[in-house]
C-alpha cells in the first residue's frame, strides 16, 4: 500500500507494484524493486557475506559507547554503520581462508581531537599507570580534554568503560583494573573527549594483556 503525501501530484511513501515511493534529502523519490537475482552467490561474494555478519557482531557490544564517541555529527550517517563499516574495512581480514580480528587497528572513538603524546604504560598489582607529555597546543586539544579508558575481553563478554579518569593537561592517571581480567585475555584502550565541542580524538591502543602481563 502507497500513501499520497499532497494529492495525486504529490509524493507517496510504500509501494505500488514494482514501484516504492521513497523520501531521500527532502524529495520524493519513486524506484523499481530490484528483482531476485536466481544465480547462486559466488565464492566472493560468500566471504563478503560472512566478513559482514563477522563485522555486525564484533561491533555489537560497543556500539553503544561509538554511539557517543565515533565520529561526529557533522560527518552525516549513522554513527553504528559507521563503525562497521570502517570494521568491515580495516580490523578484520581474510589469511589462509581465515578471519582475522586485527584489535590494534579498531576504533572505539573517532575524531579531529589530537591523540596522547609520547604515552607510557605500566601494570603491576592490578593497577595501570599512564604518563604522557603536554600536548595541549596542538590543533583542537585542550588542558580540559577528559581521558577514557575502556578494557574488553578477548571474548567480548565483559567489558569495563572507565570515564573521566583524568584529563590531558594531568599528564598522567591511574586506572584500577577489574579484579576479571586476572583471568581474561584483554585488549585495553584510550581516547580523549572534549564534551563541550563534542569532539573526540582516534582510540589508542593500549595493548593486549593476560593476568596482567603484555602479550601483543
Amino acid at each position: 500500500m502507497a500513501i499520497s503525501k499532497n494529492g495525486i501530484l504529490g509524493g507517496f511513501s510504500g509501494r505500488i507494484g514494482n514501484v516504492v515511493g521513497v523520501k531521500l534529502n527532502g524529495e520524493h523519490i519513486l524506484r523499481t524493486l530490484p528483482r531476485p537475482s536466481k544465480k547462486p552467490p559466488t565464492a566472493k561474494q560468500n566471504i563478503q557475506r560472512l566478513k559482514f555478519a563477522l563485522a555486525i557482531e564484533f561491533t555489537k557490544p560497543f556500539l553503544w559507547i561509538a554511539e557517543r564517541f565515533f565520529m561526529d555529527d557533522l560527518s552525516g550517517g549513522v554513527r553504528k554503520n559507521k563503525i562497521i563499516s570502517y570494521t568491515l574495512s580495516h580490523v578484520i581480514t581474510i589469511e589462509d581462508q581465515e578471519f582475522n580480528i586485527e584489535w590494534s587497528k579498531f576504533l572505539l572513538s573517532s575524531g579531529a581531537l589530537p591523540g596522547f603524546h609520547c604515552l607510557e604504560t605500566h601494570i603491576e598489582d592490578q593497577v595501570m599507570s599512564l604518563h604522557w607529555q603536554d600536548n595541549a597546543h596542538q590543533g583542537f586539544a585542550n588542558a580540559e580534554d577528559d581521558v577514557y579508558a575502556v578494557i574488553v575481553s578477548e571474548s567480548l563478554e565483559k567489558i569495563a568503560f572507565l570515564e573521566k579518569i583524568s584529563t590531558r593537561s594531568a599528564l598522567q592517571a591511574t586506572l584500577n583494573l577489574p579484579t576479571w581480567m586476572a583471568t581474561e585475555t584483554v585488549h585495553v584502550y584510550l581516547f580523549l573527549h572534549h564534551l563541550k565541542a563534542k569532539q573526540s580524538s582516534n582510540s589508542f591502543y593500549v595493548g593486549k594483556y593476560k593476568a596482567g602481563v603484555s602479550v601483543g
